[in-house]
């Protein structure tokens, strides 16, 4: 996985099924399905303390055996072994004191703790390029918001927390795949604000049919249409939309893409 040059190595990796790299930044592979539960579990909580019977129930679900404890001691001890070392020292390492010469698992009575330092796993390098991004966008700097989002969105490979059950990372996938759309719609702004419409309106198109309900997708399909000079075609757009939006839900469009149609309406190819 590739990071700036200067940053740590990217260790572990959860937007997609689960990939972990050693300490000399080469893929160590995990074969054991629970060992991998256990270690995406403590990636979910990172920084935090998870039980022994949130660990169980991300194990074995609804059916512990009666050897569970003793099997997840064991679990945790193979993944020390294969876990590539921690920062230890690093006043940024998540869950550590400065200076502590600890593992890289901590435990303590019926409960463990994963540490993590800075640019070592992909959700965080995300959430840090989905804020970066939009400050960028936010401060009128649309090249520089381009190269962060691009950045974050390419760190996704599949569904975030493949390798646990849907409902133990529910929470987290929802955030996630919101913030997703949230960083695709960001990088749009920012290409339309480059003048870039032509590398976005096919995407846009597909997206207007597949979501039809996003009218945030609807709003940057007329400006990209608008820029590209199909006036006709982007009020057809805006009159679809309003007809799904008043016939299907009773709602009128909002106001961000209402303004969007206006300016069409008025040839304002704007941005």
């Amino acid at each position: 996985m590739d990071v700036e040059p200067g940053t740590a190595v990217v260790r572990f990796a959860a937007l997609g099924p689960l990939e972990l790299r050693a300490a000399n930044g080469e893929p160590a592979f995990i074969g054991q399905r629970k060992k991998r539960r256990l270690l995406a579990l403590l990636l979910l909580h990172a920084g935090g303390w998870v039980s022994t019977e949130q660990i169980a129930v991300a194990l074995w679900e609804d059916d512990p055996p009666r050897s569970a404890l003793g099997n997840i001691k064991t679990y945790v001890s193979e993944l020390r072994r294969v876990l590539p070392p921690a920062s230890d020292g690093h006043p940024d390492v998540r869950g550590a004191d400065s200076g502590s010469p600890l593992g890289r698992i901590l435990s303590r009575d019926g409960e463990y703790l994963l540490r993590l330092a800075p640019n070592e796993f992909d959700v965080d390098l995300f959430d840090a390029g989905a804020r970066g991004g939009e400050e960028e966008l936010a401060a009128g700097r649309p090249a520089e918001a381009t190269v962060l989002l691009d950045r974050a969105l390419a760190l996704w490979r599949g569904e975030p927390y493949d390798d646990l059950p849907a409902e133990i990372a529910v929470a987290e996938t929802t955030r996630l795949a919101e913030l997703r759309w949230a960083v695709w719609e960001n990088l749009v702004d920012a290409r339309l604000r480059l003048g870039q419409h032509n590398r976005v309106l096919p995407t846009l198109r597909a997206l207007t049919i597949e979501h039809p309900t996003r009218e945030r997708l609807w709003a940057q399909l007329l400006v990209a249409l608008g820029q590209d000079g199909r006036r006709a075609e982007a009020l057809n757009a805006y009159q679809t939309v309003y007809r799904m939006l008043t016939e299907r839900l009773g709602i009128e469009p909002g106001e961000d893409l209402q303004l969007e149609h206006q300016r069409i309406l008025n040839g304002d190819q704007h941005r």
